[in-house]
C-alpha cells in the first residue's frame, strides 16, 4: 500500500482532526501533542530551507550546503505551500470546525523562519480569522506554541492590530459591547498587549471608550485653569485683557462638540444591557435592531421582548429558542397567540432554506423540545431536569410540534446537491427503532437511517438505496421515494425491516460489480460495525479491483451508528485511502460525508 503523501495527511488532519480515516465528533479540546506531530513535517521543512542558500518552498531542493539538511528536505513530500493548504481549505465551507486550520495557522507563525514566509502569514491572519471565539482561540494556540516569552513580537502584533483595523467604528463599537471571555481572552485583554494606535481617530475613541477612556484631564477642568489664567492677566494688563476674556466667555456658553457615531452606538449598548422594563427593551430593539445575546437576563423572560426580536434572529437561533422559551415557559402545552407567532416563524419556508441547516439539526432539536429537555450532553440535562422538575408535568405544544415537523421535512431540501453516483446500503432491523445513535441519544438508528438517506434521495439524480439481509451474498431494494415525508420514512423502512440479517461490509461493491454499474459513492450504514464486522476486515482490496474494472475512483464511507471508537484497523491505518470510517450520527456527519465525496481530502 502507497505511503500517502504528507500534504494528504495534513489534509486529512484539518477536515478529520486525526491522521486516521476515521471521524467521530470531538467536542474535547485539540491535542496539541498530536497536532505537532502530524504538522511536523512543516516544521522539518521549515528548518531546512532556513539553512540553505537556494531553498525551495515546496520540496526544498536546491539544499547544497549540508547534505543532511538536504536529506531531510527531500524526504517531506508537500504538494503545495502549507499556507495556501490551510488558507484553501478554511474557505472551503465544508469544516465541521476551525480548530485544526487556526492551530495551524499558529504553528505557521512559530514555525516558519525566513522573513518572507512570515510575513505571508502575518497578512493571512486577518483576512482568514472572521469570528472573535475564532481569534482568542488562535491566540490561544500561538501561546501554548510558545517556547520563551508569551508575548506578541513586532509582526504578530501587527498582524492582530489589522484585524481590529479592518472593522469599522461602528463594528468595533458593538465588538467590544458584546465582548465575551473565551480560551481565557476578551478583547479588552488583547487591546491591552496590543498598545494600538489606529490612524482612524473614530476607532480609537471607541477602544478608549471601551477600556474606561484615557486619564486625561477633563474639558471642563482646563477651561477652568484657563479661565482664572486670563482673569488673572485681565487685572494686570487693563481693558484689551478684559475684552479678550469676555470673547472667552462667549465661546464657553457654546455647545460642546457631539461623541461620535460609534461611541454612541457603544453607549447604547451599555445603556440597553442595563435597561429595567419590557417596553424600553422592545423600542431600543426595534430601533437599533439589537439581538437575543444583548438582552438582560430578566427581560428574557417577556414574550414581547421575545415577538421584537423573531424578525432578526438568525434562522439556527429561532430552532434553538424553543428550548429557551419552554424552560421560560412561554410555549404553554396550550395555544396562545405567543405560541401561535413562534410557530409561524419556525415554519417560515424562505429562512429554512436559506439557513442550509441540515434536517438532523431540526430534528434532535424538535426530540429535546418534545422531550421538555435542553441539552444533548447527559450530565448537564441531569442537571437542567433537577432545576425544572415541573416541565417534566407540561406537554409540547401541539402547535408548536406541527410547524417543527413541518420545517424538517422543508429541510430536507437543503442538502447540497453533488452530482454523483450513489449507492446506499442499510442494515434494516426491526430493533433498531429503539436503539440510541451515539452522540445524539434521543435519536434513535432508524430515525438516522431516514434523516441521512431521505435528503440524499431527494437532491441527488442517481441514488441506489438497499438493505442487506439473512443472506450476507444478497441485497433488496429498499424503495424509498422522493415524495415521502420524514414519518412515512420510518415506517417503511420498519415495515420492510428484518428481524436478523447477516452483513458482508464488501457485498455493496459486488453487487455493483456483478451489476456492471458506475457508482462514486458507497454508503453503508449500520448499527455496530464490530456486531457485523467483528474481524475488522477492510473493502479496501475490493474496492480497488472495482475502480480498475471501470476505471472509476469510487469511495467507500461506513457509518457506524451506535459505536464510540474505531474499528477498521490495520498495522496502516493512516495509507489507507479511500475508505472512511464514521461514528455516531449529527449534525456534522453530513458535511463530514460531504467533503470526503468531493475529495476535499482522502
Amino acid at each position: 500500500m502507497a505511503k500517502l503523501k504528507d500534504s494528504e495527511v495534513i489534509l486529512r488532519y484539518l477536515y478529520l482532526g486525526t491522521d486516521q480515516p476515521f471521524y467521530i465528533r470531538k467536542p474535547q479540546p485539540l491535542n496539541i501533542e498530536e497536532g505537532c506531530k502530524i504538522l511536523g513535517p512543516i516544521k522539518t521543512l521549515a528548518e531546512a530551507t532556513s539553512t540553505t542558500t537556494t531553498p525551495n518552498a515546496v520540496n526544498g531542493a536546491g539544499a547544497d550546503e549540508d547534505p543532511l539538511v538536504r536529506k531531510l528536505a527531500e524526504a517531506v513530500t508537500l504538494t503545495e505551500p502549507p499556507l495556501e493548504m490551510v488558507e484553501r481549505v478554511m474557505k472551503s465551507g465544508s469544516l465541521v470546525r476551525p480548530d485544526e486550520c487556526l492551530f495551524a495557522l499558529a504553528f505557521l507563525a512559530r514555525t516558519f523562519k525566513t522573513p518572507e514566509e512570515k510575513h505571508k502569514v502575518y497578512e493571512t491572519i486577518p483576512k482568514l480569522i472572521e469570528r472573535s471565539e475564532d481569534l482568542f482561540q488562535f491566540v490561544h494556540f500561538y501561546q501554548k506554541l510558545a517556547t520563551t516569552g508569551k508575548g506578541f513580537g513586532h509582526g504578530m502584533k501587527t498582524a492582530l492590530t489589522r484585524w481590529y483595523d479592518k472593522h469599522s467604528a461602528v463594528e468595533l463599537a458593538k465588538l467590544f459591547a458584546s465582548d465575551r471571555s473565551c480560551h481565557k481572552w476578551s478583547h479588552k485583554d488583547l487591546v491591552v498587549m496590543l498598545h494600538m494606535n489606529l490612524k482612524d481617530r473614530e476607532k480609537m475613541e471607541v477602544i478608549n471608550a471601551a477600556l474606561g477612556g484615557k486619564k486625561k484631564r477633563s474639558n471642563g477642568e482646563k477651561s477652568d485653569v484657563a479661565s482664572k489664567k486670563k482673569k488673572s492677566d485681565a487685572v494686570e494688563n487693563g481693558v484689551e485683557a478684559s475684552e479678550e476674556l469676555k470673547k472667552e466667555d462667549e465661546k464657553a456658553g457654546e455647545p460642546e462638540e457631539l461623541v461620535s457615531e460609534a461611541v454612541q452606538v457603544l453607549s447604547d449598548i451599555k445603556t440597553f444591557k442595563a435597561v429595567q422594563t419590557a417596553t424600553q427593551a422592545c423600542q431600543m430593539i426595534k430601533q437599533h435592531q439589537y439581538t437575543i445575546q444583548l438582552v438582560p437576563a430578566p427581560l428574557q423572560r417577556v414574550s414581547a421582548v421575545w415577538e421584537s426580536l423573531f424578525s432578526r434572529m438568525a434562522y439556527r437561533d429561532i430552532v434553538q429558542a424553543a428550548l429557551v422559551l419552554q424552560d421560560y415557559k412561554l410555549l404553554k402545552d396550550v395555544d396562545t397567540p405567543f405560541s401561535t407567532a413562534y410557530g409561524n416563524v419556525l415554519n417560515r419556508v424562505t429562512s429554512v432554506s436559506e439557513s442550509k441547516l441540515h434536517p438532523i439539526f431540526i430534528y434532535q432539536t424538535m426530540r429535546l423540545y418534545e422531550e421538555r429537555q435542553r441539552y444533548l450532553n447527559v450530565v448537564k440535562e441531569a442537571v437542567h431536569t433537577a432545576n425544572n422538575l415541573a416541565l417534566k408535568n407540561v406537554t409540547a405544544n401541539p402547535t408548536v410540534m406541527k410547524q417543527f415537523y413541518n420545517a424538517l421535512n422543508s429541510s430536507m431540501l437543503n442538502y447540497q446537491r453533488t452530482g454523483l453516483r450513489f449507492f446506499v446500503t442499510l442494515d434494516l432491523r426491526s430493533k433498531q427503532s429503539k436503539k440510541p445513535v451515539f452522540g445524539n441519544r434521543l435519536m434513535s438508528c432508524q430515525a438516522a437511517f431516514v434523516l441521512l438517506t431521505l435528503p440524499m434521495l431527494k437532491r441527488e439524480t442517481h441514488v441506489n438505496v438497499m438493505s442487506f439481509t439473512e443472506q450476507p451474498t444478497k441485497l433488496n431494494n429498499v424503495n424509498l421515494t422522493r415524495e415521502m415525508a420524514y414519518f412515512q420514512g420510518c415506517d417503511h423502512i420498519q415495515a420492510i425491516a428484518n428481524r436478523k440479517t447477516k452483513v458482508d461490509i464488501c457485498e455493496p461493491i459486488r453487487h455493483a460489480q456483478r451489476s456492471k454499474a458506475k457508482v462514486d459513492v458507497f454508503l453503508t450504514i449500520v448499527d455496530s460495525l464490530i456486531r457485523v464486522n467483528p474481524k475488522r476486515d477492510l473493502p479496501v482490496q475490493v474496492l480497488n479491483t472495482y475502480n480498475a474494472e471501470t476505471r472509476n475512483k469510487a469511495v467507500y464511507i461506513i457509518v457506524s451508528l451506535s459505536r464510540h471508537q474505531q474499528d477498521l484497523r490495520h498495522a496502516d491505518m493512516a495509507a489507507t485511502r479511500r475508505v472512511l470510517e464514521i461514528v455516531g450520527c449529527t449534525e456534522e456527519t453530513p458535511k463530514v460525508i460531504d467533503a470526503y465525496v468531493r475529495g476535499h481530502f482522502t
